[in-house]
């Protein structure tokens, strides 16, 4: 593998690093994006607990409350999840960088 190669390699590891700081910039959007919705359905469930008139609806409404903050808290660890894979792989990347200029090194 010539030196040229191995430079080329190293400007296409330095790319995906950038695509996956583009992907978790992206979640975390997307968590700030959810914690809103969270917010806003807080409100709405405030309201509808205040105006239900029997004891069995207010439970009604609480159970799909707690429904639905399990779900956005499920969604929130997917993003994070999702967050830790593409760090993961960013030290996957700085790793083969690493290698990739000890090559050079070795080949000059």
């Amino acid at each position: 593998m010539s030196i040229e190669s191995v430079k080329r390699q190293i400007e296409r590891l330095k790319r995906d690093i950038d695509s996956e700081k583009r992907n978790i910039a992206k979640c975390r959007e997307e968590i700030s994006d959810i914690r809103i919705r969270k917010s806003r359905d807080s409100e709405r469930y405030s309201i509808k607990l205040k105006s239900a008139s029997s004891t069995a609806s207010r439970h009604s409404i609480r159970s799909q409350k707690k429904r639905d903050w399990d779900s956005y808290a499920r969604k929130i660890e997917r993003e994070r999840d999702s967050i830790e894979r593409c760090r993961n792989k960013i030290k996957g990347y700085r790793e083969d960088i690493k290698r990739c200029r000890e090559r050079i090194k070795r080949l000059r």
